[in-house]
């Protein structure tokens, strides 16, 4: 009892992370895909995708990662304070005025890395992405026990529609961030809108010699991760927690972003 007490007022006693971001409490998780897609079981792979694969326990100290999608506003500062480079759609540099909710994208890794250095943060790990993105839900495909898509509930009338969690399968781009509700942790957008670049490099064979604790992924890596899915896909196999996706680091498009990531 007593020990209880001083473990509580201890907590209350921890700072409380900054409005922008959330905390994601230290411990273990199984990070990885628990399961075969058909397209595996067949054999129809152009590749050999199980990269996301073997599913693993990982231990994480607590981190902060973002509450948001960093957004074109956000960027803008960063832009205007250091005169580093706009994205290339923004018209004379400046951001659409109708548009500073929507995520800053067309950002290469290095813009990203140079954002949340400038912002005193960092890019998240590959491991603190998906765990953030799982919102303290183990062995799901998605960041809910109900996937994608919120099922009506069985008194609903009939004809009732599910409703969707995420912002995916849109011809027409990202739309602002938070306009879909929050996961278990409170970070909104993890999966669609748009993906988002963390801090480790590409290597297919990695989750069978990751370290245990806290893992950084391979050092020099030709290629750095994306994760989340974006505005555009509609295959559920993107659209998951554990889908590892990968490209050049100079590369800038309309359907990558990225959020930033702090030690507690």
């Amino acid at each position: 009892m007593l020990l209880s007490l001083v473990l509580a007022a201890a907590t209350a006693l921890l700072p409380s992370p900054p409005s922008d971001m959330v905390s994601i409490p230290a411990g273990d998780f199984w990070m990885g895909r628990y399961h075969m897609w058909l397209i595996d079981e067949i054999g129809w792979q152009t590749r050999d995708r199980m990269d996301d694969r073997p599913m693993h326990l990982v231990y994480l100290d607590t981190f902060l990662i973002d509450r948001y999608e960093v957004t074109n506003g956000d960027y803008a500062r960063f832009v205007e304070e250091t005169r580093h480079r706009a994205p290339f759609h923004w018209r004379k540099g400046n951001v659409p005025e109708e548009k500073p909710r929507m995520p800053a994208y067309n950002v290469s890794w290095d813009d990203a890395a140079a954002y949340c250095a400038w912002a005193r943060k960092r890019l998240p790990t590959e491991a603190e992405w998906e765990k953030a993105a799982r919102g303290g839900y183990e062995k799901l495909s998605h960041p809910s026990s109900n996937g994608l898509d919120d099922e009506p509930a069985e008194d609903a009338e009939e004809g009732a529609k599910s409703i969707r969690l995420a912002h995916y399968g849109y011809p027409k781009g990202p739309i602002d961030v938070s306009y879909y509700p929050p996961n278990g942790y409170g970070a909104y957008d993890m999966i669609g809108n748009v993906w988002e670049w963390v801090a480790d490099g590409y290597e297919l064979y990695y989750y069978s010699v990751s370290p245990r604790e806290n893992p950084r992924g391979p050092i020099d890596a030709p290629y750095k991760i994306y994760r989340g899915g974006s505005w555009g896909d509609v295959d559920e196999r993107l659209l998951s927690v554990f889908y590892r996706n990968f490209t050049d680091r100079a590369t800038r498009t309309s359907t990558i972003g990225f959020r930033c990531a702090s030690d507690s």
